[in-house]
């Protein structure tokens, strides 16, 4: 089991590129209610997750 988790440590890797299709609503869904539950700093923190669906509306402007 240990040498399991430090294998996946050692492979993990993060994905930069998207593509242009929107997550289905019922994926976000799913996305956004484990973001609820997920632990914050000693459950102190209330989280605030903002979805935007509207593709028009980019963050850079």
């Amino acid at each position: 089991m240990e040498n399991d988790f430090l294998s996946l440590i050692k492979t993990r890797r993060s994905v930069r590129a998207y593509q242009a299709e929107p997550v289905p609503a019922e994926a976000l869904d799913v996305v956004l209610e484990a973001g609820t539950y997920a632990p914050t700093g000693g459950g102190r923190q209330s989280p605030t997750i903002i979805a935007i669906t509207d593709p028009n509306i980019d963050r850079r402007s």
